[in-house]
């Protein structure tokens, strides 16, 4: 066995062991070693054992195989429930958006209900705050005052932090809120404490660190945009700032929830999940499953390889016209399977954690097929050479979407003949089915796909709807990608080539691997060139404007949403991300949420540990003194920090300027340093005491400091951290004449609930542990 299929054994093992096993009632041990041993043993013989109207066995029996190989796989509740014959409070589906919460203790103790019962049974929530009195008004025949929506926030929060699936699957929680809620401007703001707490974390020794998350860390908040929210300006400046420190809030944009959804009106598909891939009817199920498009791809890769003597890698004219064909074929087969397989899940009458959302969700059908591994297929249909974003990579991305649409409504019109079951909704299906017929019309693809798409719109005009309601979504595919064997999870790009992982191992402690993927990492090896071409279009790599170009065309013809998280670099501006909130609108989508490379607190830009160091040169301020000066920037304001010291090369002197910010404040900054500088003339011995307290004072202004001191930018939550922290490295710096190899520090937003560290940074629009590949999704 090689290094790399060890590494990959090694966290299927893990993850089976640790979270997806059937355990032994009495001892809990793991009864299942492997994602093979869940398939074959749990899951296949379960689905053989249903009766039902829409079974087929010829159909089951490709299914079945297609599990085995990899090529799909259901959403994680399923694999931890389906089959197992001791749980008593089995979840088939991943995520339930609830709807409103209504204006009354009662609704919201009830509320509180739902989302615990969710959370057991291994799923997440969405819930609506916008029905909710502000903050004031009164209550009890004015006998009180209202706490207002985002004084109940901790309290949902602690709901979804403390209550799990026997421990092996957190609660998740989206709050979303509409813009004109008189509350607004409270509630965009209140993720900001988090990372205040968090850099508070970061100070103590691990074993003091708590096992739980921090304040609001256990959920994702949005901001219901519609009607007159682009004529607020304010409003939208307020929201860049914050999602620039801190990647929250998202954006719901409900208009085109409504206008672009196969629901019917009165279905009101205006409400998310925790990821953003869901948006539907309050108390439905999401219920996801996912191709493997990186597999599928491989597979015709190796197939026109051998069929043509190898000659794939080569220059040949029309080869990756071919590919896709061959490709967009056999992902549309695969994604009819996979929708088969969604609709066997609901026909289980069980899976559900409350009755009504079982009614729901049984009659208005909804799947969501989505796909993984999406940028290894680009890499592979054009041999590296069309980067993700491009225009010719949108244009793939459209179209990839539009066949995988097109075999799940394939297969739900079968199940509407077969059973008579139709949900109508005529005027938007007609439209839909013409616009991928236009898609597929522009694309390479062979004619019996344009008469596929053509019996399909002949089959709307007869029938006005299909068996569901919908039947894609793209989930972020966080741990199911790991049993795929892809680190290009969903549509995302690559985040690197290589990823390292350590895992638990009750007898050796830690083990750390290196996962690459599996599915080119021999092509990587043969072909150098195309390494490097897969290596300069990663994540980091890429413009916001082309991952905003991804998210649209992926969106185009998705039926519900896309989870794509905006990855921004950490030189960005609050106007930069005005912007792209503004270029969002035209684009059709149903959701936006960005997430700029080190916003969060103590995390450190990769992209910045080579940016110049942003100081003046030494400066002889006499005989024996010398200084240097440090520039410090937050999103709204710049200071400059100068240290002296002396012949011992002891820091003696302190000054700050805090710039163009009025006298009353550069004062304050002023004396701050006066103060400093006294302390340490007059008492050396002080400067421990002084850094210490310095590094406690926190007011959620992030600021940061390039110097060449060390291999990282220097980072505070506040100007004094960032003074106590040049102090520091100031002073070993000088010490050593060059500091030695500086460790960057780890990104970290959350506490990982598996290794208890502050390593839990955004995916997407789940959040994933850097260090022991934990996630969220």
């Amino acid at each position: 066995m090689n290094k790399v299929e060890q590494a990959w054994r090694t966290i299927d093992e893990y993850l089976t062991s640790t979270r997806y096993a059937v355990r032994e009632p009495g001892n809990g041990a793991p009864i299942e070693k492997n994602f093979q041993d869940i398939v074959e043993k749990r899951i296949i013989p379960k689905l053989r054992s249903l009766e039902s109207p829409i079974m087929n066995h010829e159909r089951l029996d490709e299914l079945t195989t297609a599990l085995k190989e990899r090529r799909l796989i259901p959403a994680t509740p399923f694999l931890m429930a389906f089959g197992n014959p001791y749980t008593r409070r089995p979840g088939f589906f991943s995520c339930y958006p609830l709807g409103w919460v209504e204006d009354s203790l009662a609704d919201i103790e009830a509320m509180r209900h739902k989302m615990r019962t969710i959370y057991m049974s291994g799923g997440g929530a969405g819930i609506d705050l916008s029905r909710l009195r502000p903050k004031g008004s009164p209550v009890d025949a004015g006998q009180g005052i209202a706490s207002g929506p985002v004084g109940f926030l901790p309290d949902f929060d602690a709901v979804t932090g403390t209550t799990n699936q026997g421990g092996r699957r957190r609660g998740a929680l989206l709050v979303q809120m509409d813009w004109n809620h008189p509350d607004i401007v409270e509630y965009v703001k209140v993720k900001n404490f988090n990372s205040r707490l968090n850099k508070f974390i970061q100070t103590l020794p691990a074993e003091e660190r708590p096992a739980q998350s921090p304040h609001l860390s256990n959920m994702n908040i949005s901001v219901n945009a519609f009607g007159d929210f682009w004529e607020q300006r304010e409003l939208i400046g307020l929201i860049a700032q914050n999602m620039w420190a801190t990647g929250d809030p998202g954006l719901l944009f409900i208009d085109n929830m409504l206008k672009y959804s196969p629901l019917r009106a009165e279905d009101e598909p205006r409400f998310s999940n925790p990821c953003g891939e869901y948006l539907a009817s309050a108390g439905s199920a999401c219920n996801l499953i996912t191709v493997n498009a990186a597999r599928l791809a491989r597979e015709v890769f190796d197939e026109m390889a051998g069929q043509n003597g190898g000659f794939a890698w080569s220059e040949k004219p029309q080869w990756s016209d071919e590919f896709c064909r061959r490709f967009w074929k056999r992902l549309s087969e695969t994604s009819a399977l996979a929708c088969f397989l969604g609709n066997l899940v609901l026909e289980f009458d069980e899976g559900y954690p409350l009755e009504e959302i079982r009614q729901k969700t049984q009659s208005i059908k909804p799947v969501g097929v989505g796909m993984s591994g999406f940028h290894t297929a680009l890499l592979l249909a054009f041999r590296g050479r069309v980067d993700y974003g491009s225009p010719e990579a949108q244009d793939f991305a459209r179209t990839t979407q539009a066949f995988l649409t097109m075999g799940t409504l394939k297969l739900s019109a079968e199940l509407s003949d077969l059973t008579g079951h139709v949900y109508e909704n005529r005027n938007y299906w007609s439209t839909h089915l013409k616009e991928l017929s236009e898609t597929i019309a522009e694309s390479p693809a062979d004619e019996d796909s344009r008469v596929e798409i053509d019996i399909l719109a002949d089959w709307v005009q007869a029938r006005g709807g299909f068996y569901n309601s919908l039947t894609t979504s793209q989930a972020p595919t966080g741990s199911v990608s790991v049993f795929l064997r892809n680190i290009d999870t969903g549509i995302e790009p690559f985040y690197a080539l290589e990823v390292n992982r350590r895992v638990r191992d009750s007898e050796k402690g830690w083990t750390e691997f290196v996962l690459e993927p599996v599915e080119l990492v021999d092509l990587f090896k043969q072909f150098p060139d195309f390494k490097e071409r897969a290596a300069a279009q990663t994540a980091l790599k890429l413009s916001p404007r082309e991952q905003l170009g991804m998210l649209a065309a992926f969106q185009r013809h998705c039926h519900t949403g896309v989870s794509k998280t905006i990855n921004l670099p950490s030189d960005a501006t609050t106007e930069d991300i005005e912007n792209l909130i503004i270029e969002s609108r035209d684009l059709r989508l149903k959701g936006f949420t960005v997430y700029r490379d080190s916003s969060l607190d103590g995390i450190i830009s990769v992209a910045d540990q080579q940016k110049q160091e942003q100081s003046t040169s030494m400066i002889d301020i006499g005989g024996d003194r010398e200084s240097r000066t440090f520039t410090a920037k937050s999103h709204n304001l710049t200071a400059h920090i100068t240290l002296t010291h002396d012949e011992q090369k002891n820091i003696r002197e302190v000054f700050v300027s805090a710039g163009d910010v009025g006298a009353s404040i550069n004062s304050i900054f002023t004396a701050l340093g006066m103060i400093i500088s006294v302390a340490l003339r007059e008492v050396p011995g002080l400067f421990d005491r002084l850094v210490k307290v310095l590094n406690k004072v926190g007011m959620g202004d992030r600021f940061i400091v390039h110097t060449r001191m060390c291999k990282t930018p220097v980072v505070g939550n506040s100007l004094p951290q960032v003074i106590g922290r040049l102090m520091t490295l100031r002073r070993e710096y000088l010490r050593k004449g060059q500091l030695d190899e500086v460790p960057a520090e780890r990104g970290s937003y959350d506490l990982c609930p598996e290794c208890h560290e502050l390593t839990m940074r955004r995916e997407g629009s789940c959040r994933k542990c850097d260090r022991c590949g934990f996630s969220t999704c």
